[in-house]
């Protein structure tokens, strides 16, 4: 029985995976690098900033100040997001509606914590979620199980008591890891890349309490 519905951010709370593309190429143009939007999806989306710059730093054996690029990475965010920010259709209407029920609503998220405590903000979420979960609180980013592991024991619930919403393969394949169904919304990804998931849909219209509960892993 279902008892939580944990929300995925980036991707599925606030459509801004184009700031953050944009915010890890200005970052490593000054190394030499230039990033296609291909190899943004394959390294970067849906990971943690370390893991993506990690990735990148491997993929074209430039030795990045990982700490550093971080930090510059994150100011960029900051700086772009106030500009362009903007919720996936839907979503908040989603979130107000379940607010009404007697799920749990909780955050999972691979960005930073300030990243995260800047979207809640700004979208009015402050009294939505439980918990919260950033980059900065795991050991290990998705498609690690670690993030959605972690949130579980904060909850105190079992995994099959859970249900997740993300728009990643590297999301998808977190929660599943971790026990739990997920439901993919193809916000960022094609459906092909979310096979993986229990249930998958192009709008976040589609989603309801009971569609969610339906929901089994």
């Amino acid at each position: 029985m279902i008892k939580a519905v944990i929300f995925d951010m980036n991707g599925i709370i606030i459509d801004d995976e184009h700031i953050h593309e944009l915010a890890f190429s200005h970052v490593v143009q000054r190394f030499g690098i230039e990033i296609s939007h291909e190899l943004y999806l394959e390294c970067c989306a849906g990971r943690t900033d370390r893991a993506g710059f990690e990735t990148i730093a491997e993929r074209f054996s430039v030795p990045l100040p990982i700490d550093a690029v971080l930090v510059e990475k994150s100011q960029a965010y900051l700086t772009l997001f106030p500009k362009t920010k903007k919720a996936f259709p839907g979503v908040l209407e989603l979130l107000h509606s379940l607010e009404k029920t007697d799920l749990t609503l909780a955050l999972v998220s691979s960005a930073s914590r300030i990243e995260v405590e800047l979207v809640i903000k700004e979208f009015g979420l402050t009294n939505t979620f439980v918990q919260t979960i950033s980059a900065d609180d795991v050991t290990l980013g998705k498609p690690d199980p670690e993030p959605y592991q972690k949130m579980i024991r904060l909850l105190g619930l079992k995994a099959d008591e859970c249900v997740v919403i993300e728009d990643s393969r590297n999301g998808v394949l977190s929660a599943k890891a971790a026990g739990c169904a997920c439901v993919a919304v193809t916000t960022t990804h094609e459906r092909e890349d979310l096979l993986e998931a229990d249930l998958t849909v192009d709008r976040f219209e589609e989603l309801d309490e009971d569609k969610l509960r339906a929901v089994s892993s």
